[in-house]
């Protein structure tokens, strides 16, 4: 179900029409459109809460993100720059049914075991990897992220912005958030060129409560990048609670497209052994795709990424290298040249959960996980402030789907009685 557009930025779901009015006086500002902030949202809707969700990119989903090179209306570069298939579990799962398709197929999919040195990395083994239960989003994984907010009644949504907690009202206890887009840096630009139109409209709202849904590190630290600069507002409580306990890491994608068909014996393969390469996959394979030109979605590893502070022609030139070399083992000649190669980082890939949960393997292979036991829910009750992402419980869309369901459920059994009289 399509979103009912409203005011540049903002959107809300159709089923507000639909489903009753939300109890008036209770009201939730939701920082962070992921799926733990999606799952968190859903929940206190259903609870008949006043919601709204800023979300600072232009989709929603987080890492369930595909990026069309030369927008929507021409999906011939289309590229999933973050996560490249799930395999859905606990409450996630029945939410998905709609929107998604199996993928690989049995036989395409492979663990890939490389030896060597930088000289050389050769393949050495090559192994069929299960596909049970394994799919994508169609006809992108960005069409995931607005399938879950379609499903909170009368969500108000407002995206491409980025929030700011200003802090509490003394009168009121409430607390004030404004939305609005900061200027883009270089890099940025470069990336969205889009940004360079300025947007001055600045939007604020108050608040019974918020909850900051996103990566731990910028939840402490704030960001001092570009549009998305933003100061840490976090709850001295919630900062004690959460400061240690969580790491993150980084690493760097390569978007690679060529103007024909190669002939791949597989369709997505994680790499093991190579110093530079942790995923490649064939995002063409993927259905409802288009198949020319044949598009490449390349990660590296931790190591490499840490390796040095690499820039983006660096990598658009040092791991593009690395690539095509591993094309040239995997079908026995050097590929052509490609006729589109883009590069982006992921600065803050969760790498220590609360939970204690040891990552399996680097992004995106940690991704398909789900960790079966409780997670740990952070809220401020007295500040009346939540934080929660995949973090709180694991690795995967599904950690982090059910720790904002369990942020949600903190959150009602502590605000029911407290916002009931508004």
């Amino acid at each position: 179900m399509e979103p009912v557009e409203t005011r540049r930025g903002r959107w809300r779901s159709k089923r507000a029409a639909e489903d009753s009015q939300p109890v008036p006086g209770r009201s939730v500002c939701v920082v962070g459109g992921g799926p733990s902030g999606l799952a968190c949202c859903k929940r206190l809707c259903d609870a008949g809460l006043r919601v709204t969700l800023v979300q600072e990119s232009r989709g929603l989903g987080g890492k369930l993100c595909t990026k069309f090179v030369n927008g929507k209306e021409d999906p011939t570069l289309h590229f999933d720059m973050g996560v490249q298939l799930l395999r859905p579990a606990g409450p996630l799962a029945d939410q998905l049914k709609e929107i998604v398709e199996p993928w690989p197929k049995a036989g395409r999919y492979k663990r890939i075991s490389c030896a060597g040195d930088w000289s050389r990395w050769y393949v050495s083994s090559t192994q069929d990897l299960p596909v049970d239960n394994l799919v994508v989003g169609v006809p992108s994984m960005s069409a995931i992220g607005r399938h879950l907010a379609d499903q909170c009644p009368n969500l108000q949504v407002h995206i491409d912005r980025t929030a700011h907690v200003e802090g509490r009202k003394y009168a009121t206890g409430q607390w004030v958030v404004n939305w609005s887009r900061q200027e883009a840096n270089l890099g940025q630009l470069r990336y969205r060129p889009e940004l360079a139109e300025k947007v001055e409209e600045v939007e604020r709202g108050e608040f019974d409560a918020v909850v900051l849904a996103f990566e731990a590190n910028k939840i402490l630290r704030g960001c001092k990048s570009g549009y998305k600069m933003v100061q840490p507002s976090i709850t001295p409580s919630l900062r004690q609670r959460l400061d240690k306990r969580t790491k993150t890491s980084q690493c760097w994608n390569l978007m690679v497209a060529f103007d024909q068909e190669l002939p791949m014996p597989w369709d997505a393969a994680m790499v093991d052994g190579h110093g530079a390469l942790a995923w490649v996959a064939v995002d063409s394979s993927k259905p409802s795709r288009a198949k020319v030109p044949q598009c490449f979605m390349v990660f590296s590893t931790n190591e490499w990424a840490a390796w040095k502070q690499w820039s983006k022609k660096e990598v658009e030139r040092v791991l593009l290298n690395d690539f095509l070399a591993f094309l040239k083992e995997v079908l026995g000649s050097w590929p052509p040249a490609p006729c589109f190669v883009l590069s982006g980082r992921w600065g803050n890939n969760t790498e220590a959960v609360i939970t204690g949960v040891p990552p399996s393997g680097d992004f995106p292979a940690r991704a398909l996980g789900h960790f079966e036991g409780p997670g740990a829910p952070i809220w401020d009750r007295e500040e009346r402030m939540g934080a929660t992402g995949d973090w709180a419980r694991g690795f995967s869309v599904n950690d982090a789907y059910s720790a904002g369901l369990e942020m949600a459920d903190a959150m009602l059994d502590d605000l029911q009685g407290k916002l009931a009289g508004g």
